[in-house]
């Protein structure tokens, strides 16, 4: 996908003041700006580190999305290199674009995907598929990777995560279910990766359940994504760790 905003703005990064927040030198200016992305990401953003801003003045006019409290977002981070893209919200972006085009092969079977599909009050996964002519379903939950660890494998999550744990034990009671498939995929947003897994020592209980729901009937998959300042979209299938994450 081409970021619709067009052109991304530089910026250096000089302190997280929260999970959503953070000041950035932009223009000569500090700017209070969005992080999208809850997790700790102390490898990328640190102060001095380079980043690249979504600017939501500079939207089309003809937008009708509403102002935006913040102007400036934090999208992705300069790291050995090469580009990182941190925002979650693209990792479920980037998995319908390839989908459209017929690149997961985990999901040719189906001829629609919806997204945001409630399950119940509490619950709402990424997508829901559908096969049209055989009525087979498929729950898919998302999630975004940016960590790489020492030996090349992406970890999730990067801050502790009940709500990730959560989402596993539902997608294990629902892939019981009669033509009735269950997905967790992975999307590596950081090319330095060759593999995703559990971070256990963040979240130990993820690493378990995970390790559950893959002994089950949940199928796990990952991809990795190309990241540039004008794009993103997904490379290629990287293979799941399910070893003990070092710590």
């Amino acid at each position: 996908m081409n970021w619709p905003e067009g052109k991304l703005v530089f910026g250096v990064f000089k302190e997280r003041l929260h999970r959503f927040g953070a000041t950035v030198r932009v223009k000569n200016r500090l700017e209070y700006c969005h992080v999208t992305n809850s997790g700790r990401l102390r490898e990328l953003l640190f102060p001095g580190a380079q980043v690249a801003l979504v600017d939501h003045r500079s939207a089309p006019l003809h937008s009708s999305r509403p102002p935006r409290k913040t102007r400036y977002a934090v999208r992705l981070a300069f790291y050995r290199k090469k580009w990182v893209c941190i925002e979650a919200n693209i990792a479920p972006k980037l998995l319908a674009e390839a989908w459209k085009t017929k690149r997961i092969p985990e999901l040719l079977a189906y001829d629609q995907l919806k997204a945001e599909v409630p399950l119940n009050a509490h619950t709402r996964f990424d997508f829901q598929a559908k096969n049209s002519r055989t009525g087979e379903s498929a729950w898919i939950e998302v999630k975004c990777a940016t960590l790489v660890d020492a030996k090349g494998v992406g970890r999730f999550p990067d801050a502790p995560s009940e709500r990730a744990s959560k989402h596993l034990r539902e997608l294990m009671a629902l892939s019981h279910r009669m033509k009735t498939k269950c997905f967790v995929f992975f999307i590596l947003q950081n090319a330095h990766g060759r593999a995703v897994g559990p971070k256990d020592d963040t979240d130990p209980l993820f690493g378990k359940t995970l390790r559950q729901a893959a002994r089950g009937k949940v199928q796990l998959a990952a991809y990795r994504a190309q990241v540039s300042l004008k794009s993103a979209f997904l490379e290629k299938s990287i293979p799941i760790s399910l070893d003990a994450s070092p710590s």
